[in-house]
């Protein structure tokens, strides 16, 4: 998982990056629109904002990070109606077949490429059996439009800042074909598949592969 960020970062990430993914966080809460009473968790969290539509609906609301400065703008944004730990995506916190939902955005790309699997399978250990995952994060398009390369271009500036490591577990998880290869790999189908962001980011809903159980 990725470095602590500091708490300045923190406390101003939303007003940098919430315009730019607001949308995308809202594509992806209509791939699994909210019920009542449902408990989700997201890995990954950072600030809440995509648990916060959920809470808003009235779903029992869960999250993980590893920066406690993420983690404090989650909470002044979700209240106490919010379960968030500081925790390792790696090993996740909670008991098995816990939550109707697992979801993370733009996440599972900043990962080790051999801890990317063991990540989805510890999202897969805590989901109930008729659970859902729910991920968002970079999509591999062999062509794109002149504003998709202009995005592209857009994304891997802010990638390579983020760091060499993260710039370069990004350049691997593109050049491995992104999330399905990871998902079928476990035995996870997806259902549901949006390709946003000009070709350049993907949501994809996944659920176990059931067949011949």
């Amino acid at each position: 998982m990725t470095a602590e960020p500091i708490l300045n970062f923190a406390s101003w990430y939303d007003r940098i990056f919430e315009g730019l993914l607001g949308g995308l966080r809202d594509v992806a809460a209509r791939a699994v629109p909210p019920q009542e009473g449902i408990q989700i968790l997201d890995i990954g969290c950072g600030t809440g904002s995509q648990l916060a539509i959920y809470n808003q609906a009235g779903c029992q609301v869960y999250g993980i990070d590893l920066s406690q400065p993420m983690l404090k703008v989650a909470k002044s944004k979700l209240g106490d109606r919010a379960g968030l730990t500081i925790g390792n995506a790696l090993q996740i916190p909670h008991q098995e077949r816990t939550f109707d939902l697992v979801i993370s955005s733009l996440f599972i790309h900043q990962l080790d490429p051999g801890q990317r699997s063991a990540m989805l399978e510890e999202a897969v250990r805590v989901l109930r059996p008729d659970g859902q995952i729910l991920l968002v994060d970079f999509h591999v398009q062999e062509r794109r439009s002149l504003s998709g390369k202009f995005t592209h271009v857009f994304i891997s500036i802010i990638e390579f800042f983020a760091g060499r490591e993260h710039f370069s577990n990004s350049r691997d998880f593109l050049a491995k074909g992104g999330i399905p290869p990871i998902a079928d790999h476990l035995g996870l189908r997806v259902r549901k598949s949006f390709v946003v962001g000009y070709g350049n980011l993907g949501v994809y809903l996944l659920h176990r592969d059931n067949r011949g159980n």
